[in-house]
């Protein structure tokens, strides 16, 4: 029987800008009540403190204690009714799930670095998504249009908006399980959430190990003798220059030039001020979402085109599992490796494009495997410097290319775990030095696809469909 999984279908949204508007109002709502609930979380936690007393932990620790208070807050405050349930509950559901996150990190449950407590949010710096985690509840899709229902008005009918989807026959026949309203770089999306059916896994006779570092986007070899160094995104260090430019320029306008005065809707002023920014600052900041817009949409082909390639070409693909985290020597070489590392994206879209194709994902341990001989297993007690591209082993006296001995170890080891569970039909490739390596290519993402170059002769390029 096929197994089930989830993908999401991300599609820009196009309507009116009062539409567009009144999506900001449902947003602003559901930032206030997180920020609400959440004020009252703090004042349960010091009340608990003091007090010990239990019923607030099963308010405040509980996935639906948060939640449980909606009910009471529409009665006291009307203006609520104007959003539709489920965004208005997932806002409290939103604030438990970080508390419980929390909790888990603070007792050793869940790996990566410790969470801390959840913080209040802006909604002028991050835009509160709108969700609705039910099918067909509070939204339907009618061919491209979007309808999306929202609360009660004063009148007591419920209200609707109408948007437009780019690209809506991507949704034909697919099981919509929920939908996702969020705004990146100034444009509006639907996120929906579908049920896919995933292929049987293949048999595994080819195979290849992936060293990723920073040198280069990652450095492979398989069992057929092949060594891949594949080139990190060159666009990448510009385009960060461009967007720290144009974050300057705009930094140096005025933000709150024109002062304006909030009507109601019979058009009476409230008494509340907001402040607009000036129109220089508008015009660089509308260069830089589109400058962002495109550095995002390039960095998703670049990887999913990567990702394709190697699932096509191989049975199974073995990653190191080491992501950058931020360490770095220099204050440069940190944001370097957070703004232009693609490690962690790039191994998202290659765990989903291996699933999908029915082809074999995982990563490995890659301790060690850059200061170990893979031929005779020597350990660099010392270790490598990063400078150090080629360097000699003391035992056997072999010369190793820095990341292509990385590569075969990493090779080694996924080869010996898929042989202990019995799920590949290669042997170990015996490792004698560089003549294990028949063939050394050079792989280059291009917008026309991966194009390949023998190294170490006549210079020439081979399309994506062959070597």
């Amino acid at each position: 029987m096929p197994q089930e999984a989830t993908k999401v279908i991300k599609l820009q949204l196009t309507a009116q800008e009062e539409i567009f508007r009144s999506l900001d109002g449902q947003s602003r709502i559901c930032n206030w009540l997180y920020n609400h609930f959440l004020e009252k979380a703090n004042a349960f936690r010091q009340e608990f403190i003091q007090t010990g007393n239990t019923e607030l932990v099963k308010t405040l620790y509980t996935e639906r204690g948060l939640r449980d208070l909606l009910p009471s807050l529409k009665k006291e405050l009307p203006f609520l009714k104007s959003v539709h349930s489920s965004p208005l509950k997932n806002s409290a559901l939103r604030l438990s799930q970080a508390i419980q996150a929390r909790q888990q990190s603070k007792k050793g449950k869940r790996r990566g670095k410790e969470i801390g407590w959840p913080r209040f949010r802006s909604w002028q710096t991050s835009w509160f998504s709108l969700l609705f985690d039910e099918p067909n509840k509070g939204f339907k899709v009618l061919g491209d249009t979007l309808q999306l229902s929202l609360g009660m008005g004063d009148e007591h009918k419920r209200h609707s908006l109408s948007l437009t989807l780019k690209e809506a026959h991507l949704l034909k026949d697919q099981q919509i399980r929920q939908l996702r309203i969020v705004k990146q770089a100034g444009i509006y999306y639907a996120v929906f959430t579908v049920r896919v059916l995933l292929v049987e896994t293949k048999p595994i006779k080819r195979v290849i190990a992936l060293d990723p570092n920073h040198k280069n986007m990652a450095y492979g070899t398989d069992t057929e003798g092949h060594a891949i160094e594949i080139a990190a995104p060159h666009w990448l260090k510009p385009y960060d220059k461009r967007i720290d430019e144009l974050k300057s320029k705009r930094d140096r306008c005025n933000k709150r030039a024109k002062k304006v005065v909030i009507a109601d809707q019979q058009g009476k002023p409230t008494g509340k001020e907001i402040h607009l920014p000036s129109k220089r600052w508008k015009k660089y900041q509308c260069t830089l979402e589109k400058a962002l817009r495109k550095r995002q949409e390039q960095t998703k082909t670049f990887v999913y085109t990567l990702a394709h390639r190697l699932c096509q070409q191989y049975d199974c693909i073995g990653i190191g599992d080491y992501t950058p985290d931020g360490n770095g020597i220099t204050v440069r070489m940190r944001r370097a490796m957070n703004n232009r590392s693609l490690i962690g994206r790039f191994k998202e879209a290659l765990k989903w494009v291996a699933l999908k194709s029915g082809k074999t994902y995982f990563e490995y341990d890659e301790k060690g495997t850059t200061r170990t001989c893979h031929c005779c297993e020597h350990v660099h007690a010392e270790g490598l410097c990063p400078s150090i591209r080629i360097w000699e082993c003391p035992g056997c006296r072999i010369n190793h290319i820095r990341d292509e001995n990385a590569a075969q170890n990493g090779l080694k080891q996924v080869l010996r775990d898929l042989i202990k569970k019995g799920e590949t039909l290669v042997s170990l490739v015996p490792g004698s030095g560089l003549v294990s390596v028949i063939e050394r290519w050079a792989w280059r993402v291009l917008p026309s696809g991966v194009h390949n170059t023998l190294r170490g002769s006549e210079q020439r390029l081979v399309a994506a469909s062959g070597n």
